[in-house]
């Protein structure tokens, strides 16, 4: 969404620092010789997706740890202890995983409750966020933080050397009960309250002990630690740690049909047509809710994209367009008239059907700025729809588009316990594949008359390593039109509150609980397990463009050398990777902290 001027001068410069002019219609390489080094590149950048796959989530496996302590056995029986301890104490994964302890449990595999963005993250310490839920806690919810009373070697009537006292039965009886209480109230705390969960996530998360100070002591040494292992008797961490799995549980399917969050307050759209031409859901207007962000956007392309999707789409009535213009769009009302007016009811008592109208068009101003990971949480947080999906205003929807984002995430109707006995797999959230429009009309480029209709040579590697890593990797980007129900969506989070990198950072959680997280089905007992789910069939197509001007090789290396230098080691944070992309500074905010970390500002201070 970058300012249309600037990425045309930006683009302009990189023409003209492609070496040996590969790339790009103007490119001195043979078709043959480009096509093979773009398929040998894309190939090799699968590979790189594949390593930080591996070390993101296989690595932090739970059958990774007990490989590791059965060779670590085996090795020590064999060679003993001492030759252990050389051999294996100066390896770095071996430190790694000895300081993974998670009371209990490795604490790689900890999975946060929400998405954060890079500032949340480093801002503040655990401590600090721990100090501040405390305190959220006693202000709101003071029911969850009343002292237990633990009777010292608790006795539990019925069991074998049980003293039969019935005074210290009704003890022991009353502080179970006062405990299960407690537990389930913090339980429900948890799951409801976005701040309160925001900052548990933040409080539990593992960090560098030599960065951060806790209760008044910083670590020299770096190593990562928790806030449970710095202060093993917090009777509150205690607790959350022992509950985090029924806190990290998503609502279920059923719950997820009935939850309902209000438009966020003051947000009016600056305008809206409605053709409602049927019974709301009694908790939803719309079924789906198409969220497309506008940056210096045309009414006119915004208007074809939209027929084209709507001309696509098998029941359009009941999907709600929201289009978030963050500046410097023009003629965006055109695109009301794709909803109709309420007059177009009428006519089907005439027997003619209003098929090819949407339920609703609606578009809003974005001025706080902040970048992609606010509009698109702005979107959300005015959607009235049952599930969002977010679009890019160069994709192109495939047929049937909504039908199918519907069967895949409400699983044809039925609800959890149905799904744990048939042994299906629960969508967190669904993708399309990932397509390139090389048709005669999506390679034509109105804005380069030289460039019109040229096929970058190596396009097909682009689209097979995508589908290729979207599938193994459980890794699709905003272009392949990623769609969560509205309240898993709100329960996660969202979008990380930041410029650059807000699609990857939420798949990475979403597929990062479908490799470690197994919730307990309430109903039958059985175990759920969630997955990303990619729509089979037709892709989503995206626009050759940038393929086009710079050719394979240059977009593919550029792509894949900014996930490394967010996801690798550097860890650069998302402004210094939008300098780094757009050759300016990135978008200006109204206020340095998140929209959660302003309410919660508020709520302390008052």
């Amino acid at each position: 969404m970058a300012d249309a001027n600037e990425q045309t001068n930006k683009d302009n410069i990189v023409s003209k620092k492609l070496p040996f002019h590969i790339g790009g219609p103007n490119t001195s390489l043979p078709f043959f010789a480009e096509s093979f080094l773009g398929w040998s590149l894309c190939v090799s950048c699968l590979a790189v997706s594949g390593y930080h796959y591996g070390k993101s989530i296989v690595l932090s496996s739970g059958w990774y740890s007990g490989v590791y302590r059965s060779v670590r056995g085996l090795v020590r029986r064999v060679m003993g202890d001492w030759m252990t301890s050389r051999s294996l104490a100066c390896t770095a994964s071996s430190k790694h995983i000895e300081s993974q302890a998670y009371n209990g449990n490795n604490e790689a595999t900890w999975i946060p409750l929400t998405t954060h963005s890079r500032a949340e993250l480093d801002k503040k310490s655990p401590w600090e966020r721990y100090l501040a839920l405390l305190r959220l806690l006693e202000k709101r919810y003071p029911e969850v933080l009343t002292p237990l009373t633990v009777v010292e070697n608790e006795r539990i009537p019925g069991k074998l050397g049980n003293v039969a006292d019935p005074t210290l039965s009704s003890m022991d009886d009353d502080a179970l009960s006062a405990k299960y209480k407690a537990d389930a109230a913090l339980v429900r705390v948890l799951r409801h309250d976005d701040i309160c969960r925001r900052l548990a996530s933040l409080a539990m998360r593992p960090y560098d002990a030599s960065k951060f100070t806790t209760a008044g002591h910083k670590s020299s040494h770096p190593h990562t630690t928790t806030l449970l292992k710095q202060l093993p008797h917090n009777r509150l961490l205690q607790r959350m740690s022992k509950l985090w799995n029924r806190i990290l549980t998503l609502p279920s399917l059923e719950e997820a049909k009935s939850f309902y969050r209000l438009p966020a307050p003051g947000a009016t759209s600056v305008a809206t047509a409605r053709n409602k031409c049927h019974s709301n859901d009694a908790n939803y207007p719309y079924r789906i809710s198409l969220i497309l962000p506008a940056f210096y956007e045309k009414g006119s392309h915004l208007f074809q994209k939209l027929t084209n999707a709507l001309e696509m789409a098998v029941d359009p009535k009941e999907v709600e367009v929201v289009i978030v213009d963050a500046g410097g769009c023009s003629d965006l009302e055109m695109l009301l008239s794709l909803a109709g007016d309420d007059a177009e009811c009428d006519k089907v008592k005439d027997g003619k059907s209003n098929h090819h109208w949407w339920g609703q068009v609606a578009i809003y101003s974005f001025d706080t700025g902040g970048g992609r990971g606010p509009c698109l949480n702005f979107g959300a947080s005015v959607a009235t729809g049952r599930i969002l999906t977010f679009c890019h205003s160069d994709t192109t929807l495939p047929n049937e588009w909504d039908s199918r984002i519907i069967s895949t995430l409400e699983h044809k109707g039925m609800d959890n316990d149905e799904l744990s006995r048939l042994g299906i797999t629960r969508a967190n959230s669904c993708a399309f594949s990932f397509g390139i429009d090389t048709s005669h009309e999506g390679l034509s480029m109105p804005f380069e008359s030289t460039t019109k209709t040229y096929y970058p040579p190596g396009i097909r590697a682009v689209e097979t390593t995508a589908n290729l890593r979207t599938r193994l990797y459980s890794l699709p980007y905003g272009d392949q039109v990623i769609s969560l129900q509205a309240a898993v969506f709100h329960f996660l989070g969202g979008f990380p509150d930041q410029c650059l990198m807000e699609d990857y950072e939420l798949v990475a959680l979403l597929r990062r609980r479908a490799a470690l997280f197994v919730a307990p089905s309430d109903g039958s007992g059985g175990l759920q397990k969630e997955n990303v789910a990619i729509i089979p069939g037709t892709p989503a197509l995206c626009s050759p463009r940038r393929w086009q001007k710079f050719g394979v090789l240059y977009v593919t290396y550029m792509n894949s050398k900014f996930v490394n230098l967010y996801a690798g080691a550097r860890k650069m944070s998302p402004d210094d990777l939008f300098q780094l992309y757009y050759s300016r500074k990135p978008p200006e905010r109204d206020d340095a902290d998140s929209q959660w970390e302003i309410e919660l500002r508020t709520i302390l201070e008052g």
